[in-house]
Formats: structure tokens, sequence, C-alpha cells
């Protein structure tokens, strides 16, 4: 009964801070930066490293012998498997963060990483469900409130003003207005909803899986003793990523000639804002890290079908982010229609724990 409860309150923690990791993309001072979505995945990376080393110093219960012990150093390849998973998943969160917005992205992925961790929960590693029907049912559920949150957090559209032509000078903006940007100005990279809402997606579907590895694993290297494999394996693979990104910015022509020059892919890498950007990356990813050793916690004793998908109720706090603080949301209408969606959401994520027979899963 002691594992149950430290696997809820394991669950707890990692909804709080799975809520209100992607907070700092959205900060007055980071997002008109438009930072690259690896950069600041970079920092989500190495707070994730210096983080692994706290589960030498959170004592794990073990319902067997009923007593509370410190996990040693373990390491297995998995990790990096986790890692393939959960470095490019999480940087298409950034993307998705900065187009989309907070409260429709995380609503988005944390949705449908509920269904892929349930299918995997099911179909793969045999954990059962007592009514199939209601698990549908919550399936279905999960899927329309989160249509409904995509749909309903656009905001009440308004008529754009009807500018008149007072002068001359208006009248040729109108015609050229290319005319009205200051010369050497870079234009900003407009953003888009549907490619966020896309990064989103992906991030759902692909990282949804990030804790499967986990399951392969040796015993004593899963739950706690899986932190640092897991850390481990998303260095390497975001060190995999800047070096791919090198080769590929360092083709070019000179003059007729195609080749490729380190010194041209190194000066177009883009840049990880460090003076403005080290506070709050480091905030992103300690949020982050801290939530994913608790998943993995809870993830241990709950099961894969009902640990990480309670972990998703996350996005009722970046929903609260969202609208209350960032004010993605406008207007009343919307508000009541996007948390009406988000609580049949929830629903379905309620519906598929309640079905999920907890007695019948392997214990990891």
């Amino acid at each position: 009964m002691p594992g149950l409860f430290v696997g809820y309150v394991a669950a707890f923690i990692a909804t709080a801070c799975f809520g209100s990791f992607a907070v700092p993309v959205k900060l007055p001072q980071i997002a008109p930066l438009n930072v690259h979505p690896l950069a600041f995945q970079s920092y989500k990376t190495l707070m994730c490293v210096a983080t692994a080393w706290l589960c030498f110093v959170v004592p794990v219960y073990d319902d067997e012998d009923g007593t509370w012990s410190f996990v040693g150093f373990e390491y297995t390849p998995w990790g990096i498997i986790s890692g393939l998973f959960w470095v490019p998943g999480g940087a298409m969160a950034i993307f998705a963060v900065q187009n989309a917005g907070l409260a429709v992205a995380q609503g988005t992925w944390s949705s449908l990483i509920v269904v892929v961790s349930f299918v995997w929960g099911i179909l793969v590693f045999d954990e059962k469900v007592k009514n199939v029907y209601l698990a549908g049912l919550g399936v279905v559920g999960l899927i329309s409130g989160l249509v409904g949150m995509s749909v309903f957090s656009e905001g009440e559209k308004q008529a754009p003003p009807v500018k008149t032509l007072n002068n001359e000078n208006d009248r040729s903006a109108l015609l050229a207005p290319e005319l009205q940007t200051p010369e050497g100005e870079k234009e900003k990279p407009q953003k888009s909803r549907a490619r966020g809402l896309a990064a989103a997606v992906f991030n759902g579907l692909w990282g949804g899986s990030i804790m499967v590895p986990m399951h392969y694993a040796p015993a004593e290297a899963s739950g706690m003793g899986y932190v640092i494999s897991f850390a481990v394996g998303a260095g390497l693979v975001t060190i995999m990523l800047w070096v791919a990104l090198l080769i590929y910015s360092g083709w070019g022509c000179d003059g007729d000639k195609k080749n490729w020059s380190f010194r041209r892919g190194w000066s177009k890498l883009p840049s990880m804002h460090v003076p403005t950007m080290v506070g709050p990356g480091c905030l992103a990813g300690g949020l982050w890290a801290i939530g994913n050793i608790s998943s993995m916690v809870t993830v241990q004793v709950l099961g894969e079908a009902v640990g990480y998908s309670i972990c998703q109720t996350s996005l009722l706090v970046s929903g609260i982010w969202g609208i209350f603080y960032f004010q993605e949301v406008k207007g009343f209408r919307q508000r009541i229609l996007w948390g009406s969606s988000a609580i049949v959401t929830l629903l379905g994520i309620v519906l598929l724990t309640a079905e999920h027979d907890s007695e019948a899963a392997p214990s990891a």
C-alpha cells in the first residue's frame, strides 16, 4: 500500500512539473527571440543530465519487504532508445508551443501520449482492462476533447480594422509595402498554427514512447535506476543532432562548386542565446527533469497504461497557464468551450485509468 501512495504522489509531482515546464518558452523576454527548438531542447537535456544524480538521494520503497532503500549506479543501453524518442519529440514540443500556444500544444501531445501509452500497455505489455467497451469510450472521450481544445483555442475572430488612406504616403505604402521595411532589417519568421499542431502531434505519437524501453531494462536499472541511463541517452542523442545539423549546414556553394565547410556549418548553427536563455532554459529543463524522474517512479509502481497516462493530466495545468496567464484563448465563450473540452479529455483519461486492471499489470 505505501508503494501505491508513493506512486500517486510521484504522479502529482510529475503532473505539476510537466504542466509548467514549457512556461519559459512564452515569457516576454524569450518569445521574441524565437529560440531554435534544438537550442531550447539542449537546455532541457543539460538539466536532465545535471539532475540525474538525484536518484542517489531519493529513497525507493520496496513493497515486497516493506523497506526503503537507495538505488546504486546502474546503466542500460535502453536509455539511448529513450533518448531517441525524447530529444526529437522535446524539440518539436518547443516548436509547437512557439507556434500553436501552450494550452493547445500541450493538450494535444498529452492526450496522444495517453493513447500511445495505453496501446503499449495493453497490446505489448499485456496490461489488462476490466471492460474493453468502457475503455474504448474513454478513448473516444479523450479524442473528442482533444479536437474540442484544438478548435476552441483559436479564440473569437475579430474583423481587422479598416485603415483609411489619408495621404499620398499611405497610398504609396499600399502599392509598395516593401518600402515600409527598413533596409537590412531581418524579417521575423512567421508563426504557423497548423505546423505547431503538427509538431505537437509528432511529440505525442513519437515522444509518447519514451518510457517504453524501461520495460525491457533489467529490474535493477528500471524506475529510479533508469534515470542515469535516460540522462546519458538524452545527452548522446542531443550531441548527435547537433552534429547532424552542423554537417547539413556546412554544405554550400563556392562559386559554381558545391562543397562542405566546417566554418560555414558552424556559422549557421542556431544561437543558444546564453545571457538571456540560461535562466529560463535551465528552469524549463529542471521542471521537466523532476517531472521525468517522478514519472519513472509512477510507471514502475502503477504500470505504463495508468502511470504515464495520469501524468498527462498536466494538460490541465498547462491550460491554466496558457489561458489565464498568457491569455492564449480570447473571449469568455471560447474559454468555457475550451474548458469543457479539457474536462471531457480528463474524463476520458480517468475512464481509461479506471478500466485498467492494476492487479493484472506485470511489474516493471
